[in-house]
């Protein structure tokens, strides 16, 4: 792993240089080439360029892996050549060494992997931006993953964030990338590296979620485990790409989707708490319509007056250009030391009216939203870029944000239809 900061900086830069150079290169090659030659070219360079970042986002893991994770949900929005090559990066990281694994475990648990387990494999099932996953057995053949860290992974992150607070300081001194936003995305993503805390969050959504049948969460065992080290029970259950590999009918997945949706607003509106880590590796479908949640590292508690706001907006029943609703979103600014701008509340009712598209209020009223439209999620993009535009983004919403853009990505994926307002209004 490229693990000094001089050393990532100039990776960072090499990837922008080789992105340029490639697309410059394309420009050059099909000056003169007829349309279809120049749409498969830039088909051609579109996965190339792909793969470059890919491969030097795999080495460096980390943060900037975990860009590249986001970046694969953007369906609708980046490429297809593209998102395929970025796919690979939600888990399939390249392993350690197994000689690491054991140090890794040793150091954390006091023993050998072979003598903590019944059986333990050396090579990870999946590995992702800051540790990999094995296949073990516990108490007379209990099958169970273990999710190892790979050393020094802390360090990168805070070598990453310091790099990343110099290069931005006139995005900082501008206010078009707030402090506090750079310290909310470093401190959730530091928190990803204490196992411990994960173990925490995962026995708190397994009884916070325990209402939802269709969601299965994994059991922690505490004694095979530390803060580097998580061993947890197995979760059955296939990814999206196989999930969709298998041409499941419109009928199943429309109910994927519907409990997606349902697991989502749950967790908001009811817990207030939310699995932030959206990327496709953290989800398992079943042909039952169930949904195997894993990867707990990233979770999002949000502020009771973040809460209160939530539930006043969704389905606000009368015009967001009105002086109630106006209200409605000074206060939420008021209530956490805030002011907004005039150009920040006429990007935020701009947003307000988007969603009103997918989150119709009238109630009696049957409705289903279309997920398989594209138009949503690059006019979804196009308001946040606005409202970003504006430099009032709530430091609170960042990672709620990041999670329900990788909600509507992955609904798009399925192309359901998912009654929207519905499940919305139960939570409320």
């Amino acid at each position: 792993m490229t693990n000094t900061p001089t050393r990532r900086a100039f990776k960072v830069a090499s990837i922008g240089a080789n992105i340029a150079g490639s697309y410059l290169g394309y420009v050059l090659q099909s000056a003169f080439a007829g349309k279809t030659t120049r749409e498969q070219k830039l088909k051609t360079t579109h996965a190339r360029v792909a793969r470059k970042v890919r491969d030097e986002m795999l080495l460096m893991r980390g943060p900037a892996m975990k860009l590249g994770q986001t970046l694969s949900l953007q369906t609708g929005i980046l490429p297809e050549e593209t998102l395929a090559e970025l796919a690979t990066l939600q888990m399939q990281a390249p392993g350690m060494h197994p000689s690491l694994v054991r140090v890794q475990v040793k150091t954390s648990l006091g023993k050998e992997p072979e003598e903590l387990f019944e059986t333990f494999s050396p090579k990870p099932f999946a590995a992702a931006s800051l540790g990999q996953v094995h296949d073990a057995t516990i108490h007379e053949g209990k099958r169970v993953a273990v999710k190892i860290q790979y050393p020094g992974i802390h360090d990168t992150i805070k070598s990453d964030f310091k790099w990343f607070r110099t290069i931005t300081k006139p995005a900082q001194a501008s206010g078009h990338i707030p402090k506090e936003a750079i310290d909310e995305m470093e401190k959730q993503i530091s928190a990803e590296t204490d196992y411990k805390r994960e173990a925490d969050n995962i026995e708190f959504f397994r009884k916070g979620l325990a209402p939802l049948s269709f969601v299965e969460v994994p059991g922690v065992f505490r004694e095979y485990s530390s803060d580097k080290v998580l061993t947890m029970t197995f979760v059955r259950g296939r990814h999206l790409e196989q999930f969709l590999a298998s041409r499941p009918s419109q009928k199943l997945r429309n109910q994927v989707g519907t409990n997606l949706f349902e697991l989502f607003f749950f967790q908001l509106l009811k817990l207030g708490a939310f699995h932030a880590d959206p990327h496709w590796g953290n989800y398992l479908f079943n042909d039952d319509c169930t949904i195997g949640l894993v990867d707990f590292g990233c979770s999002k508690r949000l502020l009771p007056a973040s809460l209160e706001y939530l539930r006043g907006a969704y389905l606000y029943p009368g015009s967001r250009h009105s002086p109630e609703f106006r209200r409605l979103l000074e206060t939420n600014y008021d209530n956490q030391g805030k002011k907004p701008s005039r150009a920040a509340i006429r990007a935020l009712i701009d947003f307000a009216e988007e969603y009103r598209k997918v989150y119709p209020p009238e109630k009696g009223k049957q409705f289903v939203f279309d997920f398989s439209d594209k138009s949503f999620l690059t006019n979804y993009i196009r308001h946040a870029t606005n409202l970003f535009r504006t430099k009032h983004v709530m430091t609170d919403y960042i990672f709620m944000a990041r999670a329900e853009m990788g909600l509507y990505n992955t609904l798009h994926a399925l192309k359901a239809r998912v009654p929207t307002s519905e499940i919305v209004r139960k939570y409320l």
